[in-house]
């Protein structure tokens, strides 16, 4: 009797976490951002520099950003194929994301931040490319 117990739980939560994984396939991602948000990628060339350094100062001003920051984002660091470094964020609209930008240029450890994270990098934070893209 247990051994047939233990059989059917099994048979039951296999079949649950099949189903669970087949409906998740089913949905697939969700998408990056909702009609009006903003996503900002921040790109540096870092081959001249330090990246793993570069990439641990990232993680430190978005960690600043997270608690001092008045205007709520997401923000991630990363890498791209070439090899530069960076980070995406996400604002909920095109005002937020421009007080977000207004509260970056008057933080003035934000800014030391950021300027630390190009001299990492052996590049100057005017040698960012910043890109914006609003989503429809």
């Amino acid at each position: 009797m247990l051994k047939n117990l233990t059989l059917l739980t099994t048979l039951f939560l296999s079949f649950f976490a099949f189903s669970m994984g087949h409906l998740d396939h089913e949905k697939g991602l969700h998408p990056v951002a909702k009609s009006g948000q903003v996503i900002v990628t921040y790109q540096g060339d870092c081959s001249k520099g330090n990246t793993k350094k570069a990439m641990q100062l990232i993680d430190k001003i978005i960690a600043y950003e997270k608690k001092n920051s008045p205007i709520k984002y997401s923000s991630a660091p990363g890498t791209w194929s070439d090899n530069s470094i960076g980070a995406v964020d996400l604002h909920d609209s095109e005002d937020a994301m421009n007080k977000a930008f207004d509260w970056q240029s008057g933080d003035k450890k934000w800014s030391n931040m950021f300027d630390g994270i190009a001299k990492a990098c052996g590049i100057t934070t005017d040698d960012f490319v910043i890109k914006i893209m609003k989503a429809k």
